[in-house]
């Protein structure tokens, strides 16, 4: 049989990798004699450069009726690009006394 592996994508580490809408599914999936042909996937996670970061080497097999399989490989990155946010203490005044290094002054 024969299919279209969905392109090698990156994903953020919030998002989903098992939502083939974002990661994409098969498609073309063909054979000569057999009909009703749905590709499967399994998954292997190798770990990334930080903690929320892994690539997912993917595996979609198409095997017809007569056991014949086809096997192709789709690579999905998760990464983690996103800045972290935070609030500034708003603007104060100390007087020359007070600790500007009390965090329960200053904020």
């Amino acid at each position: 049989p024969t299919f279209t592996v969905p392109e090698s994508i990156a994903l953020e580490c919030d998002q989903d990798a098992s939502d083939l809408t974002l990661t994409g599914d098969v498609t073309d999936e063909a054979d000569n004699c057999s009909t009703d042909l749905e590709a499967t996937f399994t998954d292997t996670i190798a770990d990334g450069a930080c903690a929320n970061e892994s690539v997912i080497t993917r595996t979609w097999t198409l095997t017809d009726d007569c056991d014949n399989t086809t096997t192709l490989v789709q690579t999905i990155t998760i990464q983690d690009t996103t800045a972290p946010t935070f609030t500034v203490p708003e603007s104060i005044a100390l007087e020359c006394d007070q600790d500007p290094t009390d965090l329960s002054l200053t904020g």
